[in-house]
């Protein structure tokens, strides 16, 4: 019963009795271990008490497996929102299985953005249509003029790095920003296969050969997905100019790699709104950082789901709503 404290980690530091089903343990345990003193009630789920640190480093010791420490979160507010972060990880982790590969999934995963525009630089109004300004800003021009090797011929050239990205920051004054996204899935078909080509140390994000979903959850305000949509362009340009530059998009083996944003609503009815409000912005919200997909799912949907998909390609044909897809202009 007590490993069950395991489960409590530095991203997923709140559990209630769904998540805990979800991720395959008893969720009476849950009761058991407040009585004890190891866990304490809070937003309607519970998280580690001082006692439960300790028992948490205990168990670890024990069995030799490592951990981080995980903080003691009092505020109810912050705890509801760990919850709800919390209860999308463990349904969209559950959504789907890798046959004959892996998924690595993360929660609250940190990129650093650079350029770093203020939030109202990515995107502009013109009606009710979206316009992706982001590319025109002087600091992107700055940018692709240093870092000009994109695509498949690009790889004859040395991946630029980590090193050189700081350099061009420090030479034009520039600091980075920060992009948190709740849950990110690499997504590793055949890795085996895969595993037997060459390595790049530029790569250091890790998504050589991968496919990407970058999951957030819908705010109340639409708009605050402009910001977050506009620094994953972002993200996707290092890639392919600063970490991966002509094997971000395509793979070792020639195939083309995903690259998926996916929102994920409270129920149905709110992902219906998102849906038109998103398709009436416009696809300035996917082409300049294109080939990539948005497509929307709900925690209803979610739940409801009858079973796991068999990879990440099923679940995108059969269980998500395809809001803007690069190959649809309609």
């Amino acid at each position: 019963m007590e490993s069950l404290l395991l489960l409590f980690t530095p991203s997923l530091p709140c559990w209630d009795e769904e998540t805990v089903k979800i991720a395959g343990e008893n969720p009476e345990s849950l009761k058991h271990l407040a009585e004890s003193g190891d866990l304490m009630p809070i937003a309607g789920g519970y998280t580690l008490t001082r006692k439960g640190l300790a028992t948490r480093e205990n168990i670890a010791r024990e069995i030799f497996v490592p951990i981080e420490p995980v903080e003691i979160i009092n505020d109810t507010e912050r705890a509801s929102e760990k919850l709800s972060l919390n209860r999308m990880t463990q349904y969209l982790d559950r959504a789907f299985v890798t046959d004959w590969g892996i998924k690595e999934v993360t929660t609250s995963e940190k990129f650093p953005i650079m350029p770093n525009l203020n939030d109202d630089e990515f995107f502009a109004f013109d009606g009710e249509k979206i316009i992706a300004s982001w590319p025109e800003h002087e600091s992107v021009k700055k940018f692709r003029e240093a870092f000009p090797n994109i695509g498949v011929s690009a790889r004859k050239f040395p991946a630029p790095g980590q090193k050189a990205l700081d350099e061009w920051a420090l030479k034009n004054n520039m600091s980075y920003g920060e992009l948190t996204i709740d849950f990110v899935l690499r997504s590793r078909a055949d890795f085996n296969h895969y595993k037997n080509y060459p390595q790049f140390e530029s790569d250091k994000y890790k998504f050589l050969d991968s496919d990407q979903l970058f999951a957030q959850r819908v705010p109340e305000d639409y708009e605050e997905v402009l910001p977050f949509i506009g620094k994953v362009h972002i993200v996707l340009e290092n890639q392919r100019r600063i970490f991966l530059p002509g094997w971000f998009d395509i793979d070792h083996d020639e195939n083309e790699d995903w690259h998926l944003i996916a929102f994920v609503a409270k129920n149905e009815s709110q992902l219906e709104d998102f849906t038109e409000t998103l398709r009436r912005w416009g696809h300035d919200l996917i082409n300049p950082a294109n080939p990539l997909f948005i497509i929307g799912t709900s925690i209803e949907r979610l739940k409801n789901q009858k079973e796991q998909k068999r990879t990440i390609y099923d679940w995108f044909d059969e269980e998500t709503v395809r809001i803007l897809r690069p190959d649809d202009f309609c």
